[in-house]
This record gives C-alpha cells, sequence and structure tokens, in this order.
C-alpha cells in the first residue's frame, strides 16, 4: 500500500504502535500458554465472554419486546373507524 507524502511522517508512530500491539499478544498468547496461570486465565476469559453474550442476548431481547408493543400498537390504531375511508362504510 503507498502511502501520500502527508502521511509519511505518521509511519514511525504507526509502525511503533503496531510493534507495541504485536508485543502485547504475544504476552498474552504466553501468558495464556502457562501450565500455572494459563488455565486461570482462560477460565476468567470464558466468563467474560458468556456475561458479554447474555448481556447482549438480553439486550436483543428487550429490542424485540420494544419492537412487539409498537406492532402492537399499530395494530390497535387500525380498527378505530377513519371517517375519511370509504370501505368501511
Amino acid at each position: 500500500m503507498a502511502t501520500t507524502p502527508e502521511s509519511a511522517h505518521y509511519q514511525p508512530i504507526a509502525d511503533a504502535l503496531e510493534d507495541a500491539v504485536a508485543q502485547k499478544i504475544d504476552r498474552i498468547a504466553q501468558m495464556l500458554n502457562c501450565p500455572v496461570k494459563g488455565e486461570e486465565l482462560r477460565r476468567a476469559v470464558t466468563e467474560s465472554r458468556k456475561e458479554f453474550l447474555l448481556a447482549k442476548q438480553a439486550e436483543e431481547d428487550l429490542e424485540e419486546d420494544v419492537l412487539d408493543d409498537e406492532l402492537i400498537e399499530d395494530e390497535e390504531d387500525d380498527d378505530e373507524y377513519d371517517e375519511f375511508d370509504w370501505t368501511t362504510e
């Protein structure tokens, strides 16, 4: 990917950030493979992931309930007599 001359001065910063992130990822991988702390870390990651998924599911269920309520309200409005609708007479 070619960079523009205007962004060339950002390249050293981007490289430094990329190196720092790569080192952190390598360190996390080493920790997860550690026989002593690895199991504890994997369990913590699994539990936090479960909590995240449960919270996300609860949020989606709440959104579905709101949508269902809006649909019910719309259906109730359809039952009312409309004086300009000549098909109801």
